[in-house]
């Protein structure tokens, strides 16, 4: 049997369709374009399990087609282009603190972190990521994480 199908990029093996609005180099040049002081990196919370590590971050108002998580080597990348459609409220914000336009946020993950394997969900304002433990830490290439 030939798998060479499965690892076409126009080709899929997670049920359902995951189209995201931008590409890799499209994120990658955004990022290079934004003022990095103005970047506001959201809080992430990392939990150890016995076969399992679990990441949250918080990213209220995002859509989960301008997500883009990849993991290269032990460094996870999650990155946000959420560009607004005009102004959704009339008047002038008093305090305005969750407004994640782009960003590219790094987490160095352990070793024995499995990354073909990473399960990824989008919920009520939260990324939900399970990363399996592997006992035999190996080289891992790039790969791209679709998100539920």
């Amino acid at each position: 049997m030939n798998n060479l199908a499965l690892h076409l990029s126009t080709n899929s093996i997670y049920p359902g369709e995951f189209i995201p609005l931008f590409s890799e180099e499209e994120i990658r040049n955004e990022l290079n374009r934004s003022v990095k002081e103005d970047i506001v990196y959201p809080p992430v919370n990392m939990l150890e399990l016995r076969d399992s590590f679990e990441i949250e971050v918080a990213l209220p108002g995002i859509k989960r087609e301008e997500l883009l998580i990849n993991c290269d080597d032990n460094i996870l990348s999650v990155c946000v282009i959420h560009k607004e459609q005009g102004s959704q409220r009339a008047g002038n914000f008093q305090l305005h603190e969750f407004n994640y336009e782009c960003f590219d946020r790094h987490i160095i993950l352990p070793e024995n972190v499995d990354a073909e394997f990473v399960n990824a969900e989008y919920k009520e304002g939260i990324l939900h990521l399970r990363l399996p433990k592997t006992d035999q830490p190996s080289k891992k290439p790039h790969t791209r994480i679709v998100v539920y």
